[in-house]
């Protein structure tokens, strides 16, 4: 496992002079606290000088590194900088050191004014250049930097995993398979089928010896060397489709740095949200009316239904007099002494007799047929209100007219962003119709590599499908030394399908452990208790998927970060290398409760964490309480001026 020890600064942006940070060589979580603006980002691209001597800024793109000496150093005429990384790796101690200095004699105003130096030390020796190169990169290839040294801005790209159809999602697919470790089954796999090729073109040259075979191995020949053109070709092609994609996002950023396409983009992408959202309701909506709906067919029997209500009801009063008159007048037959309820006039035994006679000849039941009716009515009267309730065609024309406003609203709000798309193609600023010609020229030939690459990987397929049939045919005619070659080619061919599987199947076993260890991570993230599980698709893409079975098809941006932040755990879990977790401001979206979660759950993702945050964001006694004894160090970025920060551990306060 990679640990860190300690990161020693030189005039490296805003910490002038010589400065240290070290790091416990205990398992748990290191703390870096400051403000905005005081050197918790340029701590993070230290680290990554480091190891790569590139620094990356907004826009994941190189920074210039004459713009990181010290201001107040440089203003004294001390240019350059240096950056000392001790770490361990596997049972041996380094120390990586890499500088930036000016040339001689050159006061320093660009890039090309300086030089850059570096050495490594395994064990206190000094290695040669080319060790040294090959030890950093077993060490921390850069491909997989990703993963261990990330802020905010890197985990917003986590997103473009669920997109086939976006620049950074296979890039970011292709940097979790090289940390899984797949590079290396995938190698041994193209060397097996380089091996196959070597011997189909062993054999047509013996099928070209032969009279009998020698058309076919002509063939054959040549259609092996239209396929090495096809490779090299399609190779060449995803080469210059790397730079073409690289320049669109140059352009796209120096895009958004205009003020006037920084604004028209920024409303467009407020738009965009908008209208997902409003996707969202809508989908909502119409589950509603679907489940109205399954009542509306009570509208067609409103009107008898109102009318049987009205006789129900007038036969409702009628009862409710009997059956009322019936209960006075057992209440009279059964006093000794009795008012009349009416005019309250003493009522006579001559009166009471004759009641008594009355009730009797109801055989003692008097009432009891007009009770049992009554209710009866009241019951049917019930269903009847329950049935014209759901049958209210007021409601359920007001969601169809909700749904109708909100199909307005997407589609005036989808006609604005069309607007706002011409105005960003056709502005009349000349350097945003600059930068915008440059974005459709660089477009333009995206699209014509990648239909360059698609008809390549088609002819391709061709090739080979040929080389088949005549690899059949030459069979059927095989003798002599032909015989030694189809064996040969059998047998390579038979390796490389095996081969082939089992990396299939091993990339599949590892993608389904990926998503067990993520759904893991994120099941002790989040706050939402009926979000159960994650769901990965071909491009380690990770979908939430809810305790009934659905996909959440809207994600908010908290949301993403905490599915970014499960699926760098999960990667943590299964790679072959495992490192530190360096994380700048890692908890800019997140609430409170999701935030606790966070700070509870990152020990359990990797062995070594180190948190760069401002207090708000982490108030160090939250951060103890969540931590305990896993958090080992505390530091501090403090201000000595704007331009100059000093790094310090943290005093013991309870702040």
């Amino acid at each position: 496992m990679l640990r860190l020890t300690a990161l020693q600064l030189t005039n490296f942006g805003p910490f002038k002079g010589e400065q240290r940070l070290e790091f416990p060589t205990d398992d748990g979580v290191t703390v870096v606290y400051g403000e905005n603006m005081r050197g918790k980002t340029t701590l993070l691209n230290a680290i990554r000088f480091a190891f790569f001597g590139k620094i990356i800024g907004r826009g994941r793109r190189a920074s210039s590194l004459h713009l990181v000496s010290n201001w107040e150093s440089t203003e004294e005429g001390e240019y350059g900088f240096e950056v000392g990384l001790e770490m361990t790796y596997e049972g041996h101690s380094y120390r990586l050191i890499r500088s930036w200095r000016p040339r001689t004699g050159a006061v320093p105003t660009c890039d090309e004014d300086y030089v850059g130096n570096h050495y490594l030390e395994r064990d206190g020796h000094i290695m040669g250049p080319q060790p040294a190169e090959e030890e950093l990169r077993r060490i921390l290839p850069e491909q997989i930097a990703r993963f261990f040294l990330f802020d905010g801005e890197l985990l917003q790209e986590y997103e473009d995993l669920l997109h086939s159809d976006s620049d950074m999602g296979p890039k970011i697919s292709g940097a979790i398979e090289r940390i899984l470790g797949i590079p290396v089954l995938t190698s041994a796999r193209d060397s097996l089928k380089s091996a196959q090729d070597r011997a189909e073109q062993r054999q047509a040259l013996a099928a070209q010896g032969d009279q009998k075979t020698r058309e076919f191995g002509n063939q054959l020949a040549s259609l092996h060397a239209e396929r090495e053109v096809y490779v090299a070709d399609l190779a060449r092609h995803e080469e210059e489709l790397e730079v073409l994609r690289a320049e669109k996002a140059a352009v796209e950023e120096e895009m958004r740095k205009r003020e006037r396409t920084a604004s028209l983009l920024d409303k467009r992408d407020r738009l965009e949200k908008d209208v997902m959202g409003l996707r969202d309701r809508a989908l909502t909506q119409r589950s509603n009316l679907s489940a109205s709906m399954g009542t509306a067919w009570a509208v067609l029997v409103t009107t008898p239904m109102a009318k049987a209500s009205e006789k129900l009801k007038a036969r409702e009063t009628e009862l409710q007099t009997v059956v009322m008159r019936t209960h006075v007048l057992k209440s009279l037959a059964g006093a000794s002494h009795a008012d009349c309820p009416t005019c309250l006039q003493p009522i006579s035994d001559e009166a009471k007799a004759r009641v008594r006679e009355e009730l009797e000849r109801a055989g003692g039941a008097a009432g009891a047929d007009e009770e049992q009716e009554l209710s009866d009515v009241r019951r049917r009267l019930d269903a009847i209100k329950r049935h014209l309730a759901a049958a209210n065609p007021d409601a359920l024309r007001l969601q169809w007219d909700a749904l109708e406003q909100i199909n307005r609203d997407i589609y005036e709000k989808s006609n604005e962003i069309d607007e706002l798309t011409r105005q960003l193609t056709e502005g009349k600023d000349d350097d945003v119709r600059r930068l915008r010609g440059a974005y459709e020229t660089v477009i333009r030939e995206i699209k014509v590599l990648e239909d360059g690459v698609e008809a390549t990987k088609t002819k391709m397929i061709e090739n080979a499908v040929f080389r088949d049939n005549i690899q059949r045919r030459l069979d059927r005619l095989a003798g002599g030394s032909l015989d030694a070659e189809g064996r040969r080619v059998k047998l390579a061919g038979d390796l490389y399908a095996l081969f082939d599987e089992g990396v299939t199947v091993f990339r599949e076993q590892l993608r389904l452990r990926v998503e067990t260890d993520a759904t893991r991570h994120f099941r002790a993230l989040t706050t939402e208790p009926e979000y159960k599980s994650l769901r990965i698709n071909d491009s380690y893409g990770l979908t939430i998927i809810h305790e009934n079975g659905s996909e959440i098809p809207i994600r908010s941006a908290g949301a993403e970060h905490v599915v970014a932040l499960s699926l760098v755990g999960a990667l943590q879990n299964n790679a072959p290398l495992r490192g530190p977790i360096i994380i700048d401001s890692p908890f800019g979206r997140l609430d409170g409760a999701h935030r606790a979660k966070i700070v509870e759950a990152l020990p359990d993702m990797a062995r070594q964490v180190i948190l760069l945050v401002y207090e708000d964001e982490l108030p160090p006694a939250r951060a103890r309480a969540a931590l305990k004894g896993r958090l080992k160090a505390e530091w501090n970025l403090k201000r000595q001026s704007a331009r100059h920060t000093n790094l310090s551990p943290r005093d013991g306060d309870t702040a």
